[in-house]
């Protein structure tokens, strides 16, 4: 079936944005979510006959098991906001499902056979290991160059929960930093890549590379509803993009966006403590700068021995233009993409929403 790709692409994102919204907006925000200490110590309250003999051995059997057992709270905080834990993190996981999973696999199915030798689904190749491993670094690196720029610029009072993507607290509970891991690591690692790197990437390339990373990693930080990370959330989406381009395995994408969404739960935040002192701030960016070009070089370095590798076996060139029309095809379809009616629809969400 042959589909607009300027159309029909960008409504694969309108109906992801749609549901992701639907989500933040209804459910998470549904007070059988929401937790609520009040409500609950009314209710114990409200069961319990006023006894001071009964209270005074209820406090000592709870001092009691206090001292024998951990107590963990029973509530998980998200962007400072309590929520019931069991619930939170299954609606987590279907928000993942239906916003990213569903519509995606939906339109391959609408493309019809064929269509899923274009979604980057070859196994990792052991060769790509090493230019994994730098551009991981170069995705880390260059995120917290990005993210430690933007608190240097808010100055010395900037509150850093403003300065975070997203802060999770569990309370140290091992089955709520368990839940963590798998809605909030490992699931959207798999159902974002799929949707981004293979699906919309597969879309957009057919009008070249440059068409593609631009146009998905803009619709990645979109996906984000962050004006402020904007910034952080294109940057990673285009080193997850060109790795899945190079390697046309989607998987080793998979693993990096793992780790990139790991290291903004639980390392971030560490190293705000560091930014927050004033005298430390301009040696780190330093530190970090010189790390990102380090690791830029050398995955340039790799990048030059696998292509110098391909052009001496003769394998073929994966640009579908010929050569004297791919510059300027390139920048005209660019422009029809992003200024399709259906892209500028979801850029206008994008602005709705983060103003309300």
């Amino acid at each position: 079936m042959n589909i607009s790709n300027n159309i029909t692409a960008p409504c694969l994102l309108i109906a992801a944005i749609l549901v992701l919204i639907l989500f933040q907006s209804v459910f998470f925000t549904s007070g059988d979510v929401l937790y609520t200490e009040t409500n609950e110590t009314s209710e114990s309250n409200e069961l319990s006959e006023p006894n001071p003999q009964s209270n005074f051995d209820q406090a000592t059997e709870a001092g009691e098991a206090t001292e024998s057992t951990d107590h963990y709270q029973d509530f998980i905080s998200y962007n400072n906001i309590k929520y019931k834990p069991d619930r939170f993190f299954i609606l987590a996981v279907i928000s993942n499902i239906c916003a990213f999973l569903l519509p995606a696999v939906f339109y391959v199915k609408l493309k019809g056979a064929g269509y899923s030798k274009s979604l980057k689904f070859d196994m990792p190749k052991l060769k790509y290991l090493s230019l994994s491993v730098y551009m991981f670094f170069v995705l880390i690196s260059g995120s917290v160059l990005i993210n430690s720029l933007m608190f240097y610029s808010g100055g010395g009072d900037a509150n850093p929960d403003g300065v975070l993507p997203f802060l999770i607290q569990t309370g140290g509970n091992p089955v709520y930093d368990m839940g963590v891991l798998i809605s909030f690591v490992v699931l959207p690692a798999l159902c974002e890549e799929f949707f981004f790197r293979s699906v919309l990437s597969a879309e957009y390339e057919k009008y070249g590379v440059f068409c593609a990373v631009m146009i998905t990693s803009s619709a990645f930080a979109i996906s984000h509803f962050s004006l402020k990370f904007f910034p952080s959330y294109f940057f990673a989406a285009a080193v997850l993009y060109f790795l899945a381009k190079i390697t046309n395995s989607v998987l080793y994408a998979v693993i990096l966006h793992a780790g990139y969404n790991f290291y903004s739960i639980y390392l971030w935040d560490k190293i705000l403590g560091v930014l927050k002192f004033e005298q430390n701030r301009v040696i780190f960016i330093f530190i970090t700068a010189v790390i990102f070009m380090a690791f830029i070089a050398f995955t340039l370095n790799t990048l030059e021995r696998i292509y110098y590798k391909k052009a001496y076996n003769n394998d073929p060139s994966p640009v579908n233009l010929p050569e004297n029309k791919q510059k300027n095809a390139a920048v005209i379809r660019f422009f029809k993409s992003f200024l399709s009616p259906t892209f500028i629809a979801v850029i206008i969400i994008f602005f709705i929403y983060i103003n309300i």
